[in-house]
């Protein structure tokens, strides 16, 4: 015959199913957590490029010249969050003139189409996580003048520029 169950077998057996809910909505949850903080970072550095090279493109056709550029004063003018200015440091490699003038000349050669030629006055413009980055402290994110494109953190697998490719006669 069996014993009926007791009060303290029940306990037993809802602690032990409540543990294994617990543990499932763990297994489940967790990744997905993850994935989100994830996509949350890349989100806010990707907006804060996008909005860099904005500002940049835009001081530059509006003043027909890069010198003067002030990065802490753009940074500040465009009210990036606070978190993104803490475990971010940005920078821009700027062209030399010369190096600038011959691109578009060079882009200009051939006009057999309409359409827009683009000549950046920068390099680079990057973005380097600093120690305060839950990402790991140097992850780099950079927007390449010469080909249009953004690369690195949440835009593809490189880890760092072509740096002879940028810079052949440093």
């Amino acid at each position: 015959m069996a014993k009926p169950a007791t009060r303290k077998s029940r306990i037993k057996y809802y602690l032990v199913a409540i543990l294994v809910v617990i543990v499932i909505a763990l297994v489940l949850g967790v990744p997905r957590f993850i994935r989100f903080q994830k996509e949350s970072r890349i989100k806010a550095i990707h907006t804060a490029m996008e909005a860099l090279r904005h500002d940049v493109d835009n001081y530059w056709q509006t003043n027909n010249l890069i010198s003067g550029y002030d990065l802490d004063l753009a940074l500040q003018k465009l009210k990036l969050p606070a978190k993104v200015l803490k475990e971010w440091n940005f920078v821009i490699a700027w062209k030399d003139t010369e190096i600038y003038t011959a691109q578009m000349v060079e882009k200009l050669k051939d006009v057999s189409e309409n359409r827009t030629v683009f000549v950046a006055p920068y390099r680079l413009i990057m973005a380097v996580a600093t120690k305060e980055n839950p990402l790991k402290e140097g992850k780099k994110v950079w927007y390449d003048g010469d080909n249009n494109s953004f690369h690195g953190f949440g835009y593809d697998d490189k880890v760092e520029p072509d740096w002879r490719a940028l810079f052949p006669n440093p």
